[in-house]
């Protein structure tokens, strides 16, 4: 592999020095140049990324941990929490110093010293960000630094009502999750658009170089039984193939309410030459479980009412929830040259939910409430491809690394309410506070929307000597929305939203660092609310430090920031089912992200986040109030230290304190969740042949109630209770 591996505690070898080689397997290039084929190949490939250039609707490029060449090569020291580079803040292997932008990255090292299971359950490590949870896939999409953003897997967009919905559902085929904050939408496009606070990419696993595989058994608390297993079945010294699955099958801390998910990743690698590499990857996962909505948040400290914080209340019989998600995505990467790199990515994703639900609507007195129920169905299909040019120029003073290329999407949705307000009247008190579902309810609304984005953008990595990075970037997107929903809408928006930044490395290790991006992103449903759509629109300043082992082992990044997002639409604060397109809202904070590994033995990451994120103009909603569910103080200390010689060798002991002030549940204000101090553990000890392990969630059994989205109402969920589960891991 002519990319190089960091050690612990190693700088990354500095962009401007070099850059040159595939993400690859080591034993993959080991044919010579082909000569006269290499250079017909070359001239195709060049003349088919001209083409694609200038005809959008073919297939572009893509940033996965196999589209960029780079001396770089994003990777961590087995177990290692550390990352030295990342691509999606720029959609090239950059090392995180030269990223004008805060971005963090959780490694798999990370995902399995903590024995993460879920998005939501790694999110916790990265500050300022929300994650929604498994229970409300089909309510809430994830927050960053306190608005919406959506989920990539390897670059690619996928498009859902919420976003939560395209959640995996588990980490079995994750490599790494990198999360860049701010605007995005200078790189990154897709359905209504760029998220405008930030965009969290899921990066998959490539084929092993060798044949192995591992399988685990996870059992634990509320009868928790689960299997994963992947298997690397390298066909020959250019073909590689990866096989990933997983299937779980769990009851609830919440009386009633179980759950079964199952997924599978297959990959395909294949060196075509020493200059070009084709990997073609799928995902299908499938969750279902009962639909849960929540306790009214007045029946949990309201001291004359007494009810079971566990307790269900609604509808037994009701159809279990079910998500299904189905990706394919094929990347073609090829050298031209030393100093030219192409790529080519094209991108199928399909997701379908049906939800069927039954909640409270409405209090009538006391702990007795009114239920109504629901059935909201849901398809969405999103074509998505890209292409791009990278390369490098001059190598005196100044030194560029140019990025050029084209961006296409098609995405359609369709989803449905079916909505009855007065199904029936339950006591929270009562010992069974349950009534049969019946058919579906009537016919609400249904909602078609059509989007089509078009866009070209640039990108110029400027180093000047050996401490001056700057990053300059412009994207120009024609955005189409056609929505019906009983009254159509159709909007076209043109935008160009630029990006600026630098960073400054003042002494060895630390990098001064500040940026200005603009994010645009369309709005559906207008005839349903009753607006004329108006793209919502944002701008960020952030600035900040990054350390990069100023002493042995220390990286991450202290940032100060500014984001303020117009035109956002918001639940109306009286009338149900309906919102408004409110003025404005900003978020403003500080957060910091570090990582300290002193040694292979030892790793220590600590994030705080301080987050004011408020309405900041309103013709409707109180000036100054709270966004829902974002904590003013947020943070996790989390250490991790193995065994590596001795008696004790193979065993590894973690735990984390996870912490958040209150979180408020509605706009306009009115209640709030208590802030809450969780602690987990972790152990795990290689006995050679198979690989114990030992998690467990709330070690000090704390109770609380978390915010839980159901029609922006004050509802919540209660804290899962002190729970411990066990795994048996072996490795082939």
């Amino acid at each position: 592999m002519a990319g190089r591996e960091l050690e612990q505690g190693q700088r990354p070898v500095r962009r401007r020095r070099a850059l040159g080689a595939h993400l690859t397997r080591k034993n993959l290039l080991s044919k010579p140049p082909g000569g006269a084929k290499d250079t017909m190949k070359t001239a195709l490939f060049l003349g088919s990324a001209i083409a694609v250039i200038g005809a959008p609707s073919l297939v572009l490029a893509q940033a996965s941990p196999s589209s960029w060449v780079s001396e770089v090569v994003i990777t961590s020291p087995k177990g290692s929490f550390t990352a030295p580079s990342a691509l999606s803040a720029t959609r090239t292997a950059t090392p995180v110093e030269e990223i004008p932008q805060s971005i963090q990255t959780l490694t798999r090292g990370l995902i399995e010293d903590q024995a993460l299971q879920t998005l939501s359950g790694a999110l916790v490590n990265v500050s300022g960000v929300t994650p929604t949870s498994t229970e409300q896939s089909v309510l809430q999409p994830p927050l960053i630094r306190g608005f919406p953003v959506s989920y990539y897997f390897d670059g690619a967009p996928t498009y859902q009502l919420p976003a939560g919905i395209a959640d995996p559902a588990t980490l079995v085929n994750v490599e790494r999750i990198e999360v860049a904050k701010g605007p995005t939408s200078t790189l990154y496009g897709g359905g209504s658009g760029a998220p405008l606070s930030g965009i969290i990419n899921v990066v998959s696993q490539d084929p092993g170089e060798t044949f192995g595989g591992t399988v685990a058994l996870r059992a634990g608390s509320f009868n928790t039984l689960g299997a994963d297993a992947a298997i690397n079945l390298p066909v020959n010294d250019k073909v590689g193939l990866r096989l990933a699955g997983m299937t779980e099958k769990a009851d609830s801390y919440i009386d009633h309410i179980d759950s079964r998910r199952y997924a599978i990743f297959p990959t395909l690698a294949v060196e075509m030459s020493d200059k070009t590499r084709l990997v073609v990857r799928g995902r299908y996962n499938h969750l279902e479980q009962r639909e849960y909505a929540g306790v009214p948040a007045g029946l949990t400290f309201a001291p004359s009412l007494v009810i079971d914080r566990y307790k269900f209340a609604g509808a037994l019989d009701a159809p279990r929830t079910r998500i299904t998600n189905k990706q394919l995505t094929a990347n073609l990467t090829h050298k031209i040259s030393d100093k030219v790199e192409a790529s080519v990515t094209a991108s199928r994703y399909e997701g379908a939910f049906k939800e069927w639900s039954s909640f409270p609507y409405g209090q009538i007195s006391g702990s007795v409430y009114n239920f109504g129920t629901a059935y909201l169905p849901s398809d969405t299909t999103e074509t998505y491809a890209t292409g791009s040019l990278t390369a490098r120029l001059g190598e005196g003073l100044v030194r560029h690394q140019v990025l050029v290329g084209v961006d296409y999407d098609k995405t359609r949705y369709f989803g449905a309410m079916y909505f009855n307000p007065a199904w029936a009247t339950l006591d929270y008190a009562a010992a069974r506070p349950y009534a049969a579902f019946g058919g579906n309810p009537p016919f609400f609304f249904d909602q078609n929307d059509r989007m089509r984005t078009t866009a070209v953008f640039v990108q110029d990595q400027i180093a000047i000597g050996e401490r001056l990075d700057i990053t300059a970037g412009l994207r120009w997107t024609t955005l189409k929305i056609q929505s019906n929903v009983g009254a159509a809408t159709a909007d076209t928006d043109k935008r160009v939203t630029p990006r600026i930044g630098a960073t400054y490395r003042i002494a060895n290790g630390v990098s001064a660092f500040a940026g200005y991006a603009e994010g645009f992103k369309g709005v559906v449903a207008g005839g349903f609310y009753g607006i004329t759509p108006k793209p919502e629109t944002s701008q960020s300043y952030e600035g900040g430090l990054k350390f990069a082992a100023p002493i042995k082992g220390l990286t991450g990044t202290v940032s100060f920031y500014q984001i303020t997002r117009q035109n956002v639409i918001t639940a109306h604060p009286t009338i149900p089912f309906v919102s408004v397109q409110t003025g404005e809202q900003r978020s403003k904070g500080v957060e910091t992200d570090l990582v300290y590994e002193p040694s292979p033995a030892l790793s220590v990451l600590f994030n705080y986040a301080y987050t004011k994120a408020k309405i900041s103009k309103d013709n409707t909603l109180p000036v100054g109030d709270r966004l829902r569910a974002v904590p003013e103080h947020s943070g996790r200390l989390a250490a991790n230290y193995r065994f590596l010689a001795g008696d004790l060798k193979g065993l590894r002991i973690g735990g984390g304190l996870t912490a958040t002030s209150s979180r408020e549940l509605t706009l306009p204000n009115t209640v709030a969740a208590k802030g809450l101090a969780l602690i987990d553990a972790q152990a795990s000890y290689d006995l050679g042949v198979v690989r114990i392990g030992l998690s467990v969630v709330n070690l000090a059994g704390r109770k609380g109630f978390e915010p839980y989205q159901y029609f922006g109402g004050p509802y919540v969920i209660p804290t899962q209770p002190r729970s411990a589960f066990v795994s048996l891991r072996t490795i082939f």
